[in-house]
């Protein structure tokens, strides 16, 4: 029987003349140990195909999981869609520790399948991505945005008088409202207190609203300004 020659590719390399007998020596100990099958490159090959056998069936274990309703099975479906897409959806390692032994080493098995992944995870299996996003949508993972907050209502507000205590600058204003569309509004008075620092700052922008219209608009008067009305006399220049 003729046994084919095994394919061979050329290899061109400058050795330095005084590393030529150990380049030669060393070439020829690889060989040998290539042949044979013992190099260190070989072996690291073989269990890097071990783990990725192991990984597969680990992760077809695992989605099997998912598909429980148990505190175990959430934890599965959590660690996976950190590994689909960790940006969207992180996962704290230290929910591992609440799994039972068997499903750890699965999720270290499927850990290590992803270390230096050849594709990415879901693709390792038949339809992944859609597998994938049917485990986000059981569990309930898919971000959705923020419900809008509901509309303020918007009251025009007449004030009524103020109350405080002698010696604190807490501030309490007493207000009657009506509603926008000019329906009325509460009848009884309402008080809106306000602490030191928050009255502070309401003096402050009122002031300064005032002080816009007065002095830094282009019309240099309010347009609201009623006639015979004048600059107040409590407005600081």
């Amino acid at each position: 029987m003729n046994i084919p020659p095994r394919k061979t590719k050329p290899i061109t390399h400058h050795v330095p003349v005084h590393l030529f007998e150990a380049f030669l020596q060393n070439s020829n100990e690889f060989l040998q140990n290539a042949h044979a099958g013992s190099t260190a490159a070989q072996r690291a090959i073989e269990v890097r195909l071990k783990d990725r056998d192991a990984g597969l069936d680990s992760l077809a274990y695992l989605l099997r999981i998912t598909l429980g309703s148990s505190g175990q099975c959430g934890v599965v479906a959590r660690f996976l869609a950190g590994l689909f897409n960790g940006t969207d959806f992180p996962f704290d390692m230290t929910e591992l520790r609440g799994l039972d032994a068997d499903l750890f080493e699965h999720c270290v098995a499927v850990l290590r399948l992803d270390n230096a992944p050849a594709v990415e995870i879901h693709n390792y299996i038949p339809d992944g991505e859609k597998v994938f996003l049917k485990l986000l949508q059981d569990w309930n993972l898919i971000k959705r945005p923020a419900p809008p907050p509901p509309a303020a209502d918007w009251y025009n507000v007449k004030y009524d008088s103020y109350g405080n205590a002698p010696g604190y600058r807490d501030y309490s204003m007493f207000v009657r409202l009506a509603l926008k569309d000019g329906q009325p509004g509460q009848s009884e008075r309402i008080e809106l207190n306000f602490n030191a620092e928050d009255s502070a700052q309401i003096l402050q922008d009122v002031l300064e609203i005032h002080r816009f219209v007065w002095d830094r608009s282009s019309r240099g008067v309010p347009i609201d300004l009623k006639p015979s009305e004048h600059r107040p006399y409590w407005l600081p220049k």
